[in-house]
């Protein structure tokens, strides 16, 4: 029976044996950029908090799969975050863990389009200096968030696009991997469906993943198969600065999850901050105006993460429900589906 979800991480059992495979795979990865392993740690303040979300839902769907997932992949972060890694760090490898995982349209586990075929599209953003990379419409590289950030240390574009952009990430040292790697990849052409009325949507959900880190810096991530049975070549707003993924360290850091479309026509996680920057408004009432006000009266499902540089974590949507997660430097990970929570202890001015 599918009921409300809600799990506080107790690491006991199988939980401590995903963490721990887990946290032997990050020791394993090779970093996107040099620079990481070259940076000093973070320690000049004691506050840190890591939010992520695997999609919004329009019908319930079990997440016996993904809810461990998510909250082994916080206690990580939460771990990393505490020791002084940097949150542009921690948010590309959190993306990545849910990437390799499967369970998420992201990565392995993204969605095919109308033709069988599976489009993966991915940004990262980080807040100090206003850096972004991003990529959409590839179709044979392994990890999207890995390729979006070697996109941003590189340094020249932003936005890399198709087989030309894809043979750029690939020199620069993004993994390729065959079509066969993508469980959802085939050959057998369907028929299209509307995008809002994809059934498969409701089973799988983009992944995203927002942190301030102990140097006061905030880093969003964002990662997608995008829409079941989309046309192909369709790019939604997971790649795309100020819609799907924005971070500025003196505001906040967004990762957004719905339909693509309106996130792209309305700039929700830019107006987002600009709420913030401009109208003095709150972490919590930013992101529910742009999710009741904006785009619950179009019918346009969705939800948004979002850490300030205070420390204080929101997740809302305006659906079913929203896979969903956050841990900070004083509460440990917890992660929910449907009822729940939608933000973090609020925090005394600081």
């Amino acid at each position: 029976m599918l009921g409300p979800r809600l799990m506080y991480l107790d690491p006991g059992g199988d939980m401590k044996r995903i963490i721990a495979a887990l946290a032997a795979a990050a020791a394993c990865a090779v970093p996107a950029s040099g620079l990481a392993a070259a940076m000093p740690a973070c320690h000049a303040h004691s506050v840190f908090a890591i939010a992520v979300h695997g999609g919004e839902i329009t019908a319930k769907v079990d997440g016996s799969k993904r809810l461990p997932i998510m909250a082994a992949a916080l206690a990580l972060a939460r771990q990393q975050l505490s020791h002084g890694a940097r949150s542009i760090d921690v948010v590309e490898e959190v993306v990545r863990i849910f990437e390799d995982s499967g369970a998420f349209n992201a990565g392995r586990g993204a969605i095919a389009d109308s033709v069988g075929l599976v489009e993966t599209d991915a940004a990262v953003m980080d807040g100090n200096g206003m850096r972004a990379g991003a990529v959409g419409s590839m179709t044979n590289l392994k990890n999207p968030i890995v390729a979006a950030r070697l996109v941003m240390h590189a340094n020249r574009h932003v936005l890399m696009v198709g087989d030309r952009g894809q043979a750029y990430a690939i020199r620069l040292g993004a993994v390729q991997v065959p079509r066969s790697y993508f469980i959802y990849n085939h050959d057998v052409t369907r028929p299209a469906v509307p995008m809002h009325d994809a059934t498969d949507h409701a089973e799988h959900g983009t992944v995203g993943a927002v942190a301030l880190d102990r140097c006061g810096h905030l880093s969003a991530a964002t990662s997608t198969g995008g829409y079941d049975a989309k046309i192909p070549g369709r790019v939604g707003d997971s790649p795309l600065v100020g819609d799907g993924v924005y971070a500025a360290d003196d505001t906040a850091a967004f990762s957004g999850t719905g339909w693509g479309e309106y996130y792209i026509r309305y700039n929700i996680t830019k107006d987002a901050a600009d709420r913030m920057r401009y109208g003095h408004e709150t972490l919590d009432r930013a992101m529910q105006d742009e999710l009741f006000r904006i785009l619950k009266p179009l019918h346009a499902d969705g939800g948004l993460i979002g850490v300030d540089r205070k420390g204080n974590v929101g997740l809302y949507y305006n659906s079913v429900g929203m896979f969903r997660g956050y841990a900070t430097d004083r509460e440990a990970p917890v992660v929910a589906e449907y009822t729940g929570i939608t933000h973090s202890k609020p925090r005394s001015a600081q």
